[in-house]
């Protein structure tokens, strides 16, 4: 990728940017250690009240191995329950911990995003 150059100054390609914002989110969640994938689930969560785990890993487009793993962390960190549906035993649903309704990511100004 080249960068393209603007006032005498080469600005960054669009992958040096996303990998900087990257960064600067990771940096950001280290208080609360998730990652920004954790984080990215627990946002969804939060919107998706009893979320069932298929439609998060859909949603994220996520391998539900995958994401079944990022909840067994976020459960560990009890950020996230887990349960089983009364209907269909093989369908999990997903919730935050004890009235954890706040965004696990809060900007500079302490607005919640």
């Amino acid at each position: 990728m080249q960068g393209v150059e603007h006032n005498g100054y080469e600005e960054l390609t669009l992958l040096e940017l996303v990998l900087q914002l990257h960064g600067e989110f990771s940096r950001s969640l280290e208080p609360i250690r998730v990652t920004p994938l954790q984080a990215g689930v627990l946002l969804f969560i939060r919107r998706h009240a009893s979320a069932r785990m298929t439609d998060a890993a859909t949603a994220l487009r996520l391998r539900l191995p995958t994401l079944s793993e990022m909840v067994k962390a976020l459960a560990r960190k009890r950020w996230v329950a887990k349960r089983r549906s009364v209907k269909d035993d093989r369908v999990v649903i997903l919730s935050l911990v004890g009235g954890v309704t706040r965004s696990p990511y809060k900007s500079r100004s302490g607005d919640i995003k």
